[in-house]
């Protein structure tokens, strides 16, 4: 594996056994299109992440409000870096979900959000449309195109569940 695919994850996802397969999936993925993220099943473990992301407070759900907490984060970050002098580590540490039936307009601006955010940012796309996940996470007659895993600990077992689908 080159240097170019070495991105660095969360801890919790480098010590484990799936650090070599998570890499692979958006490997595999961008090799056709950089900007198309990988795509995994809404299946009882992811569902189980999202729903525990959900309940702990670590799940955002929208672009715009997603959008406007990864810039928020960014802001601080530069700041921070500011005043101490110290470059943060550039960990991936926030994870954007979309639902299959996201427009190519919205594609595109997760395309973007993630080429501004990097390497912070990564983003899967389920393979589940925006009434099913909304009613999963939210109740009847929800939709949910967009979520933000938006915890290190959520975005470790979010791509940790994903690792195991494609094993």
């Amino acid at each position: 594996m080159s240097a170019k695919d070495r991105f660095p994850l969360p801890r919790a996802v480098e010590e484990s056994p799936h650090a070599d397969a998570v890499r692979d999936l958006f490997r595999d993925a961008q090799a056709g299109n950089p900007s198309v993220p990988p795509e995994i099943a809404l299946d009882a473990s992811v569902q189980t992440v999202l729903q525990r992301a959900l309940r702990t407070g670590r799940l955002t759900r929208g672009l715009e409000t997603a959008l406007e907490k990864l810039e928020n984060e960014r802001r601080g970050l530069s700041h921070l870096q500011r005043q101490t002098g110290e470059q943060q580590s550039g960990r991936v540490s926030r994870l954007i979900l979309l639902s299959s039936d996201a427009s190519d307009r919205l594609r595109g601006e997760i395309a973007r959000a993630l080429e501004r955010h990097a390497p912070r940012v990564l983003a899967l796309a389920l393979t589940a449309d925006s009434a099913r996940i909304g009613s999963l996470l939210f109740g009847a007659d929800s939709h949910a195109k967009v979520l933000l895993l938006d915890h290190k600990e959520a975005v470790a077992g979010m791509l940790i569940a994903a690792a195991r689908q494609k094993n």
